[in-house]
This record gives structure tokens, sequence and C-alpha cells, in this order.
């Protein structure tokens, strides 16, 4: 829950018209006269079916583009023995997002021959591919098909749509009120930073939503009051102080980094020894 108010925090001491400095913001009481000003914040969460804390997930994993620059050779991961397929890495194929088309087009995967920076040769997809720059797209093996074999050395780039595999992503929501306590040493330094406290926080909800508050809405306001302060350590000593009350909704979310996990590529089955097959892709 601290989050909530570390987050407030942020809010308050941001420039421009910052109310008060960092250290002069948070949950501890003033326990001497140097540490006021301060602003005490506190919460509750309320605990009504529907409208207290609670915690969501969804998946990380997002479409995303992906560039390769190939050597036209032959390998098991790339190129055929005849220079005439390439595979397509990483899987799986994905379709561009912004396209409204069933089928593959030049949209989602595009090919380039690179080797000459000043002379750079467009590739042309086509269901018949027939010459050098035309190439074609086998979708179950996830190969490139090309009109004609390609020429040994020379680059090539790719540009497809794929999966970045992402750890999911939790969020947690919280809904309550929330007390600002500010403390001065005098009635009319307290009602300043009261003041300037009210207007920073009606002024800057764009911030406040970006910080994570789906909603800051004031609630009460209490009376400016002079209070003696015994603290268990130190001299009692004259404080005043007011309180702001306002109901929030504040909404977080941690995780969504790369999975340190990849695709499978391979999977092999042992039956006893009976039964022996191995599937891998393509």
């Amino acid at each position: 829950m601290k989050i909530v108010i570390d987050k407030l925090v942020e809010v308050l001491s941001t420039s421009p018209e910052s109310i008060l400095s960092l250290g002069s913001l948070g949950v501890k009481k003033p326990s001497g006269a140097s540490d006021i000003p301060t602003i005490v914040i506190s919460i509750i969460i309320e605990n009504n079916k529907g409208t207290g804390i609670g915690r969501f997930m969804r998946s990380g994993d997002s479409v995303v583009q992906n560039t390769s620059v190939i050597e036209v050779k032959h390998t098991s991961d790339t190129f055929s023995s005849d220079l005439k397929y390439l595979r397509i890495w990483p899987l799986p194929l994905k379709k561009n997002p912004s396209t409204t088309e069933k089928k593959f087009t030049e949209n989602d995967i595009q090919l380039r021959n690179v080797t000459d920076t000043n002379n750079i040769i467009n590739y042309k997809m086509t269901d018949k591919p027939s010459q050098e720059n035309e190439y074609g797209l086998d979708l179950p093996r996830a190969m490139i098909i090309f009109g004609k074999s390609q020429t040994h050395v020379e680059m090539l780039e790719i540009v497809h749509w794929t999966m970045a595999w992402r750890d999911e992503i939790l969020g947690d929501r919280y809904n309550g009120s929330m007390s600002l306590d500010v403390w001065a040493g005098s009635s009319n330094e307290t009602d300043e930073i009261s003041q300037r406290l009210q207007d920073k926080l009606k002024s800057n909800r764009t911030l406040l939503r970006q910080k994570g508050f789906l909603k800051f809405q004031p609630a009460s306001l209490g009376p400016v009051e002079n209070l003696s302060i015994d603290p268990p350590v130190g001299s009692t000593f004259s404080a005043w102080k007011q309180e702001l009350g306002y109901k929030f909704a504040f909404e977080i979310e941690e995780g969504g980094e790369l999975s340190s996990g990849i695709p499978i590529k391979q999977i092999d089955v042992d039956m006893n020894k009976h039964l022996v097959e191995s599937f891998s892709i393509p």
C-alpha cells in the first residue's frame, strides 16, 4: 500500500510549484519543531465488496517487428543447399497488426538485397516467383521461396512480424480514503500550505493519472488547530495542523519484462524405447 503514498509524494514534489521538499512529505509525524512544516499522509483501504484492494493479471506477450540481415550461404537454420529456400526466424510468424488482409503480403514480410548499401534491391512478393528478386511464402513451413537461387555470400535483409515473449503483467488496484495532514509553525503558514496543496492537486490531474491515480476527489476539510506535542524524546513543542481528506482509486502494473525462455524448436518422444519420434519446426 505504501506505493500509493510514494506516488502521491512524487506528484507533490514535482516542479513547478512543488509543495514541500521530499523530506517533508510522507508518513512520519513531526517529533520536534525542526520537523515542520510537513505533510503527513495516511490511507484507509475500503473493504466493501468490489471496492477494496484487488489484483489482476494479464499476458505481457506482444507482436513486434524483427529485422535480420542474413548472409546467403547454406546452413541448417537459414538457406537450403540450393540457396532457393530461406527459413524465417524467430517464430511464430505473425501478420502486421496494422493490416486487414487475410493472406500474407509485403506489408507482413519484406526482403531486400543490402549487399551494396548504395544500390539496395527491393524484392517483390508474388504467388509464383520466377525471378531472383521475387519471393513467395510457404506458410506451414515458415519458409521464403525465391524465384531463382540467390547469389552466394550476398546479404539479404528480412523484416517480419513475430511475438516477444514477456512475463505476465500483475496489476494492483486500491480504492479508499486518504488523509493529508498539514503541519506548520503558525496558522497562517498552515493555511498557506493547505491552499497550495489543494491547488496543486486540482491543477495536476494529468500528472496524477500518469502516476496511477484513476480518481482523486476532495472529501473533507478539517479546521486549523493549535496542538501541543509531547514527543517521547525531546521537548514539548507547539504546532498548527489542518487535515484534508480525499477519496482515491489507484492502479499500478508490474512485470512484462522479456521472458528468459525461448520458443520450443524440437520435442523428442521416447516411449520406453518402443516408439521414438521427433518433432521440430519448421
